[in-house]
């Protein structure tokens, strides 16, 4: 991991708050991808595991 310049000597620069919202907007990117993909993950397993218990078959999604 970088250090940030306050880190360093001590100084807040103008330029370090706009790094850390621009990691700060990354990072939430991030989280809502993961949260996206593991909501996706739940209802996929929980379709297998209907298949698994009842035989009936797992419903395709319709994807946008």
């Amino acid at each position: 991991m970088e250090l940030m310049p306050c880190v360093l000597d001590g100084r807040a620069a103008p330029v370090l708050f706009e790094r850390l919202a621009a990691e700060r907007n990354r990072l939430n990117s991030c989280i809502t991808d993961l949260a996206r993909t593991r909501d996706r993950l739940d209802s996929i397993i929980t379709a297998a595991g209907t298949n698994r218990h009842t035989g009936a078959p797992c419903r395709a999604r319709a994807t946008a």
